[in-house]
């Protein structure tokens, strides 16, 4: 009866598409208030779960036909914003025979490494040297021969008017044009970029068995962590129990999987990332969002006593999915289906039109996705035809049974 069961429950779902029953997990999205956009956050468990590194995340509709609900997928750690500061110009003057000069005011004393230009011509070919001051009358060569273009005629449009140069610190700017060989240009604006960092929102991940070794041989140490899932990883802040001065190069791997030789399985390694640890600093290391379930810190000790390392802490960005839900109790979460492509959705050309704050809805708790649950159990019985055959025809005898048996009571009695 228990397999008799379970064939009835799968073909319950035969009306849901091939797709949605090929995901291991599930989890039921909280029923929307209202029609709209709405943030879907992707816990660490959902990402251990999803067996191709996120990219077989879907979202399913069940109460229409089971429709795939298009998402965009955010990471919300420290985001870098580049923000456009302009001067104030002033003093622009013109020695005959020479050369034009231009200063540029800033708001306050801040750091720059980057000048770009509005110019007024279609057509210019300017070398400049980029001077700096603090009082606007003692200054400093910053850097020379900087050069600023710009072409137009009938087929092309150019002009390049932005200068690097090293950082530099001052409350005055100064360009200096070579007017010897080509005409004056007029600046009509001047813009300084700066970088500013949002801070973003992390989960810590917790490290399960961590182990330690040396090799005397090649001279290195290294600690191999497991984690109790397969995670993407942020990065890492690394302690140790060292009183010592030191520094040390180390190498930070990921496990790709695992490979049989006559001694046994191996791991096979690949390396996220490489740098120094030392007694100095906060030692914190990015591991460019790798996903992983064991990595290996190999440290070069040379001639030094080995290091020990501690309070190992591993960070991953909060993930969440942005998407337009409709008014339904049916939309499912599904993940869990290896090697499978990443959506393509239009609404990636539309981020403009979706809403600065979101409402949240957390995922219900994590299900086997039941067809993937029943077929399993069920398949030694249906893969066999006979058995199938028999089973459909007990089927239909049953419910034709049973429907026999309501239209008897039914009849009224003579």
């Amino acid at each position: 009866m228990k397999n008799l069961f379970l064939f009835i429950l799968v073909l319950l779902y035969l009306n849901c598409p091939a797709q949605f029953s090929t995901y291991n997990f599930t989890r039921k999205i909280p029923k929307p208030a209202t029609a709209g956009f709405y943030a879907i956050p992707v816990t660490p468990d959902v990402v251990s779960g999803s067996a191709s590194g996120l990219s077989d995340l879907r979202l399913y509709d069940l109460a229409k036909d089971t429709a795939e609900i298009p998402y965009l997928t955010e990471f919300t750690g420290d985001k870098t914003e580049e923000k456009a500061i302009s001067f104030e110009l002033i003093n622009d003057v013109t020695k005959l025979k020479c050369c034009s000069f231009l200063t540029l005011k800033m708001d306050r004393h801040r750091s720059i490494n980057m000048i770009s230009l509005e110019v007024a011509e279609n057509n210019f070919d300017k070398i400049i040297t980029l001077e700096g001051s603090n009082d606007n009358k003692e200054w400093f060569t910053i850097k020379e021969h900087l050069r600023i273009v710009g072409f137009e005629n009938a087929t092309t449009d150019f002009r390049s008017t932005t200068v690097s140069f090293p950082s530099s610190e001052y409350n005055y700017f100064r360009l200096r044009f070579d007017d010897d060989s080509s005409p004056r240009i007029t600046v009509t604006n001047a813009f300084a970029f700066e970088n500013s960092t949002i801070k973003g929102e992390y989960d810590e991940i917790r490290a399960g068995r961590i182990s330690g070794a040396e090799n005397k041989k090649n001279k290195t140490s290294e600690t191999i962590i497991e984690l109790p899932g397969n995670y993407i990883l942020d990065h890492i802040k690394i302690g140790t129990e060292e009183k010592e001065d030191f520094y040390r190069n180390i190498n930070i791997y990921r496990s790709a999987g695992t490979f049989k030789t006559p001694k046994g399985e191996i791991d096979s390694w690949v390396i996220i990332n490489s740098g120094v640890i030392t007694s100095d600093a906060d030692n914190i290391f990015s591991l460019h969002n790798a996903q992983a379930k064991k990595l290996k810190i190999e440290v070069i000790n040379n001639d030094n006593r080995p290091i020990t390392l501690n309070n190992v802490r591993l960070f991953s960005e909060k993930i969440r999915l942005v998407t337009k839900l409709p008014v339904s109790d049916d939309i499912y979460l599904a993940y869990g289906k290896k090697d499978d492509p990443a959506p393509v959705y239009d609404l990636v050309h539309f981020r403009d039109k979706i809403p600065a704050e979101l409402e949240i809805l957390n995922p219900e708790k994590e299900e086997i996705n039941i067809p993937v649950k029943a077929a399993a159990a069920a398949s030694p019985f249906i893969k066999n035809k006979m058995w199938l055959w028999a089973i459909m025809g007990l089927v239909i005898l049953l419910i034709g049974y049973f429907a026999l048996s309501m239209i008897k009571k039914e009849k009224p009695e003579n």
